[in-house]
C-alpha cells in the first residue's frame, strides 16, 4: 500500500513538473549553426505587426549547438538570426519541440528541419519558387544581350514566351500547393497569386487557417481580404461607406443612389493615383452630366496633403477619408491591398466591376452611358 502511493505520488509530482514546464517554456527550437567560427548568439523573434519581438537568444557550445525556448499563446511566424538583418523563418505552435540546423553564410537554406511540418512546407515551397526565378532571370539575361539589335524581334519573342510559359508554371505550382495543402505556409507565398483572378484559391486557403487560427492577425487580414472581395462580387450591394469630407461632413456612399458611382481608394502620396488622376477627371467631365459620379476615397495620413491633392489634380467630385493611411476603415471594408483601387456600382449601389482603369474604364463608361 505505501509502495503505491509512493508511485502515484511520484507519478503526481512528474506530471505537475512537466506541465510546468510546458507552462513556463512550452516550445522550443534547437540545432546547430553551421559554418561559423567559434561561439555565436542566436536569437528568436516573433512577427508582430511590422516588427520582430525577440523572445529568447542562446549563445552556442563549441560545436556549433544552440537551443532556445519560449511560451506561446497560438501559432505565428517567426524568424532565427545570429544578430544581423538575414533570417531563417519559422512556423512555431505551442508545444512543439523543433529541430533547425541554420547556416552562418545562408540563413535562408536551413537543413534538417523536424518538429515543424509547416517550416518544413515554406522552404519545399520556396525552393521550388527559387527555382522558377533563377530560369526567368536567366532568360531576362539573355534578353537583355539581344535587345535593341536585329536578333530582338525574333530572338526577343521566344524568350518572352519562354518567360511567361515559366511564369505560368510557377503560378500553377503555387494554386495546386496552396488548394491541396493549405496551412500558414502557404500563406506567405499567396499573395503572388493576384486575388481577383484567383478567389476561389483564396477562399480554400482562408477556410483551412481561420478555422484552426482564427486569432492570428495574419489569418485574420487574409479572411478581412477575402470576404470583402466576396461581397464585391458583381451583382454584390457595395459595403456601405460613411466618412467625412475635407470640410468635416458625413457623406453616405447610399446617398449617391440613382448614379453610376466609382469608388475611387487613392492618396496623395500614391504616385500611379496622381498619374491616373487626369483620365479621371476626362471620364468625369464627359459623363458627369449624364449621371456619373466619383465617390474618393482617401488613405492620407495629413489632411493638409489630400485637399492640397484635390486642388492641383482638379478632383471635383465627392471626396472622403477617415485620415488613418492603411488603417481606414473603408480600405479594411473593401480588402484594399493596393491603390489606386476602384469599384464601379450601379445605380441600385450593385458592383459591376472592380479594379478598372484607364481604357478599361473608359470602356465601361461608354457602354454604361449609351444613350
Amino acid at each position: 500500500m505505501i509502495f503505491n502511493k509512493l508511485i502515484l505520488f511520484i507519478t503526481l509530482i512528474s506530471v505537475f513538473n512537466l506541465s510546468y514546464g510546458q507552462l513556463n517554456h512550452n516550445t522550443t527550437v534547437s540545432g546547430k549553426v553551421l559554418n561559423s567560427s567559434g561561439s555565436v548568439m542566436v536569437y528568436l523573434a516573433e512577427l508582430s505587426g511590422n516588427s520582430m519581438i525577440t523572445l529568447d537568444s542562446s549563445k552556442t557550445d563549441a560545436t556549433g549547438v544552440y537551443s532556445l525556448s519560449t511560451q506561446l499563446e497560438g501559432a505565428n511566424y517567426f524568424q532565427l538570426t545570429l544578430g544581423g538583418e538575414a533570417y531563417t523563418i519559422l512556423i512555431l505552435e505551442p508545444n512543439q519541440r523543433v529541430k533547425i540546423d541554420i547556416d552562418a553564410n545562408n540563413l535562408m537554406s536551413p537543413k534538417n528541419i523536424s518538429g515543424s511540418e509547416q517550416t518544413s512546407k515554406v522552404y519545399q515551397m520556396l525552393n521550388v519558387m527559387n527555382s522558377y526565378r533563377g530560369q526567368q532571370e536567366a532568360l531576362e539575361t539573355q534578353y537583355q544581350k539581344v535587345y535593341g539589335t536585329p536578333a530582338q524581334d525574333s530572338v526577343g519573342k521566344l524568350l518572352i514566351d519562354k518567360y511567361q510559359k515559366i511564369e505560368g508554371l510557377k503560378l500553377n505550382y503555387l494554386k495546386e500547393e496552396i488548394s491541396t495543402a493549405p496551412g500558414l505556409a502557404s500563406l506567405l507565398f499567396v499573395d503572388q497569386l493576384p486575388i481577383d483572378d484567383h478567389l476561389e484559391t483564396y477562399v480554400k486557403l482562408d477556410k483551412v487557417v481561420y478555422s484552426k487560427y482564427p486569432e492570428n492577425p495574419f489569418v485574420s487580414d487574409l479572411h478581412r481580404k477575402v470576404a470583402a472581395k466576396m461581397l464585391l462580387a458583381p451583382g454584390q450591394i457595395a459595403p456601405e461607406i460613411n466618412l467625412p469630407s475635407p470640410n468635416g461632413e458625413y457623406i453616405k456612399l447610399s446617398s449617391l443612389r440613382g448614379k453610376i458611382v466609382l469608388i475611387d481608394f487613392w492618396a496623395s502620396w500614391c504616385s500611379p493615383c496622381r498619374r491616373e488622376n487626369p483620365n479621371v477627371v476626362k471620364l468625369y467631365n464627359k459623363y458627369h452630366q449624364k449621371g456619373f459620379e466619383i465617390y474618393g476615397v482617401s488613405l492620407d495620413k495629413e489632411k493638409s496633403k489630400w485637399v492640397e491633392a484635390i486642388d492641383v489634380d482638379q478632383l471635383s467630385w465627392v471626396h472622403v477619408s477617415d485620415l488613418r493611411f492603411w488603417s481606414s476603415v473603408a480600405a479594411k471594408d473593401y480588402g484594399v491591398a493596393s491603390i489606386p483601387f476602384t469599384v464601379l456600382i450601379d445605380r441600385d449601389g450593385k458592383v459591376i466591376a472592380t479594379g478598372l482603369r484607364g481604357d478599361a474604364l473608359a470602356a465601361k463608361l461608354a457602354e454604361l452611358m449609351k444613350d
